[in-house]
């Protein structure tokens, strides 16, 4: 049979234990021995149940907390600030030192009156004893068994102390054994005040709170120091059964447990009856405008100024530091949000969703017994053919028409009776459910998100989530939503194509700013037999048109085009590489150049700021390095941000010319809505507007900043509506809050300019070639060299088809001037006006919003 091993102290044991059985039955005196031994085992059978050798190494964990982490931002002047407190229990650590002594003569202890009436309810003999008080024990016992229960407690405040730290609340005799094992443990090796230190700012006072300094403020809005005596006899009341003896949610059984508080100051000579009177009037009108919601707790008294970003940050540290540590480890949480936008982001976002879910007016399903009622015995059949669940409500009926009458009429008559009566309780009471309720009868909540990035250094500056951070509503949808982009997705490939041509030239499919393609219908006939015919906004077509227009008025039949001519395999990498998808692919059919694939917000700004940023990759990055309590860097994100290498994905000249006609969008093309708010520097970006106005997005940059705004249902199949298009609903959102957050910042340009080299060409504005003698409609374009077009513009027959136009200026910061050889004086256009042609067929669409 196979035996288990023997241990080396096993085996010394049974050594030891066989040399003192001889000792004792050897000898004269047996029976003395016999005696002493059980003695002795009996000791140690005490000590190993009330005891352990590893209590002397835990004593040291006494006085250290488990303090709320804070979260901070920068604000205008460069310094951080908190803006969020990470924690289950809110605990404010009080030095016994803040506590300052009394100046009233009311006893000879002048101690501050926080500790006086601690010491008086639960310990007054706290500094006589050594941690366990035999003479309170005895009394106790007495007091409990005349009335027939537990009636008075026994332990001192180490002993509570040493139950607090180390052990469970269970009631046994083991566990009290080891309270005051603890308990002595304690007084060995702390002072007296420390251990009182450690007891204020462990007992918990209920409501989420731990320690008097967190239950002062939630309770009184005060800080510890400037509590009266009243104030500071109720935090003493409350460390038996806090929610019993809580003002707010009993406050007639927390004026008797008070009384109870000062007739102990009185009955250990710390204060007068008169005096205790006089100080109990006082706290009468505590009581009296007492106004709160039994289920007020200090976790909704938590600094979050920004519920989305706390969110978003508190997951991603619980995934590095974990959970524990971030609850209770005291950290100083340093991020990259700034404040001021952070704060215009809300401002910007969060009132437009409001007003687009009335404008778009979808109505949520309301008759959802329907199903019931028509269908219900068929599904029971159903369910016992196929094993399906039974078909449940979570709420009944009756709850549900309730609360929709309450919300649409019997409301709005409280509201209108108690302006007569002027109970404040109930019309606070309304107006929270008022401001509570963000949506208005029933109404869909449009949502959106925001997600601002420094380009440069990829520091997220700015998030929004969604129309309101709310139990219901907690969604991160910048990271979390994945919706089609649009016409948004066009400047990507655009930039892909023009990077491509740079690298590849052939002149025959050279896509540059000035290459001329067909707006015209198209169609498909797929590997399946379906037909695809995609189609513009406006269902209006121009005709020839240059890639620069092109992308101005958002053609989508040209997006296709371009993509034809390049190849999809050949912009794969490109693709790939600006859009760094995880985990999935970018389909392979030429949908793609119409941003049919989904998209989280948080993956196209990074796209653009790849563009923004030279065509280098951006890592995006929202904490910059995380501190314990003692200022020591427990984890830095700068380091992890740094091992990551920035690939050049495309061009400088490639990203140079994509930032060039994204400039005209804003100005001349669907992108016009960003200038609303006077946005008092270039700004460069693109609208896109999904299928059945389902999406709005704008997504664009400055040299300072890129962001992105998108707006939408959460249920991807419902229209926001007629016409609203990224134009009009994204746009204008853009431009507010660029104009705000860069409001206090100089203007800069783009630091890769210096390096690109780009030529500049004059071109015939019809047909993107050199012009010959018979054009005369020009325009300056920038090419990367080797595809600047050689062929001469031969398509002008005669003066009739001249149009008018003013010449365009520069997009962005002057280019590096090109090599001599290629420059070449442009002959200008004759200086008389030449008649307008006549109006193309094709023509109609420009003005339109896309």
């Amino acid at each position: 049979m196979k035996q288990e091993p023997v241990g080396l102290f096993e085996k010394y044991f049974i050594i030891w234990f066989r040399i003192v059985t001889e000792r004792i039955w050897t000898g004269d005196k047996k029976v003395r021995n016999t005696f002493l031994a059980i003695l002795g085992f009996g000791v140690l059978n005490g000590f190993l149940l009330t005891g352990s050798v590893k209590d002397f190494f835990r004593l040291g964990e006494a006085a250290v907390y488990d303090i709320p982490s804070t979260l901070y931002g920068l604000n205008d002047k460069g310094e951080y600030e908190p803006i969020a407190e990470y924690y289950k229990f809110s605990r404010i650590p009080v030095k016994l030192e803040q506590l300052k002594s009394e100046e009233t003569n009311y006893s000879a202890d002048n101690r501050h009156k926080v500790i006086q009436c601690f010491l008086s309810t639960e310990d007054n003999s706290f500094y006589s004893h050594n941690g366990i008080d035999l003479k309170g024990i005895a009394r106790a016992f007495v007091v409990n068994l005349m009335a027939g229960r537990v009636k008075e407690g026994a332990s001192t405040i180490t002993q509570q102390v040493a139950r607090l730290k180390f052990l469970s609340i269970e009631r046994s005799i083991a566990r009290k054994a080891r309270e005051a094992w603890l308990a002595i443990l304690l007084e060995f090796v702390y002072p007296k005040d420390k251990i009182l230190e450690v007891y204020l700012n462990e007992i918990p006072l209920g409501h989420g709170t731990i320690g008097v300094g967190a239950a002062s403020r939630f309770y009184f809005r005060k800080e510890v120091q400037d509590l009266s005596w009243g104030e500071a006899a109720i935090l003493a009341s409350l460390t038996t059964r806090p929610t019993q003896f809580s003002p707010i949610v009993n406050p007639v059984s927390s004026m008797n447990k008070v009384r109870v508080v000062f007739r102990k100051l009185v009955e250990n000579g710390r204060m007068t009856v008169a005096d205790a009177e006089k100080e109990f009037g006082i706290l009468e009108e505590y009581y009296t405008n007492l106004n709160r919601s039994p289920n007020d707790s200090a976790f909704s008294d938590r600094l979050n100024r920004f519920p989305y970003v706390t969110e978003y940050i508190r997951k991603n540290l619980i995934r590095s530091i974990g959970s524990s540590r971030l609850y209770n480890g005291g950290l100083k949480i340093y991020s990259t949000i700034q404040i001021r936008h952070q704060e215009e982001a809300e401002k910007a976002l969060l009132p437009a969703l409001q007003r687009q879910t009335i404008e778009s007016n979808q109505r949520a399903f309301r008759n959802i017994d329907a199903f019931d009622d028509l269908y219900g015995s068929g599904y029971s059949l159903i369910a016992d053919l196929y094993d399906l669940p039974e078909f449940k409500f979570k709420i009944s009926k009756i709850e549900r028409t309730f609360s929709s009458a309450y919300q649409e009429d019997i409301r709005d008559e409280f509201y209108a009776l108690n302006l007569l009566t002027g109970d404040d309780y109930l019309g606070d009471t309304l107006d929270k459910n008022y401001t509570s309720q963000i949506t208005k009868d029933h109404l869909l909540p449009v949502e959106g998100s925001l997600i601002a990035i420094r380009p440069e250094t990829g520091y997220i500056t700015a998030l929004v989530g969604g129309s309101g951070f709310r139990s219901d509503n907690q969604q991160i949808r910048p990271f979390q939503a994945f919706r089609q982009p649009g016409s948004a997705f066009k400047p990507v490939l655009y930039a892909a194509a023009m990077d491509y041509s740079g690298k590849n030239p052939d002149p025959e499919k050279n896509v540059t700013p000035a290459t001329l393609f067909a707006d015209s219908p198209l169609q498909y006939l797929m590997e399946d037999g379906d037909e695809w015919a995609p189609e513009n906004y406006s269902s209006e077509y121009s005709g020839f048109i240059l890639l620069r227009k092109a992308l101005e008025q958002s053609k989508n039949s040209v997006a296709v085009r371009v993509l034809e001519q390049v190849g999809l395999s050949n912009l794969m990498e490109s693709l790939r590489g600006l859009l760094q998808l995880q985990g999935r692919d970018i389909p392979y059919n030429f949908s793609v150049s119409l941003g049919s694939f989904e998209l989280t917000p948080y993956e196209l700004t990074r796209a653009y700021a790849a563009l923004a940023s030279g065509g280098k990759t951006v890592n995006p990055i929202s904490v910059l390095y995380v501190e314990d309590n003692a200022g020591n860097v427990i984890k830095d994100f700068r380091k992890d941000y740094e091992d990551v290498e920035r690939k050049q994905i495309i061009s400088k000249e490639a990203a140079f010319l994509i930032t060039s006609m994204m400039k005209d969008v804003v100005e001349e093309g669907t992108g016009r809505g960003v200038l609303s708010y006077g946005l008092n520097r270039k700004a460069y970006g693109k609208t896109g507007t999904t299928n059945n106005f389902r999406d709005a997005w704008f997504v664009g940059y400055t040299p300072e900043l890129v962001t992105s705004v998108w707006f939408g249902y959460d249920v991807g199949t419902i229209s926001l509506g007629r016409g609203m298009t990224g134009g009009k609903l994204s746009a204008p959102v853009w431009g507010r809050f660029m104009a705000r957050a860069l409001e206090k910042e100089p203007a800069k340009e783009f630091p890769w300019l210096a390096d690109v080299k780009i030529t500049k060409r004059t071109v015939c504005r019809m047909s993107g070639k050199l012009p010959s003698n018979q054009c005369h409609d020009l325009l300056e374009e920038y090419f990367i060299p080797q595809t600047v077009p050689k062929d001469i513009c031969n398509d002008h027959g005669s003066a009739w088809n001249v149009v008018e136009s003013k010449p365009q200026s520069p997009v962005i910061q002057k280019p590096v001037e090109p090599k001599k050889q290629d420059t070449k004086v442009e002959k200008k256009p004759s200086e008389s006006k030449p008649p307008k042609r006549k109006k193309s067929v094709f023509s109609g669409d420009e003005e339109i919003d896309y």
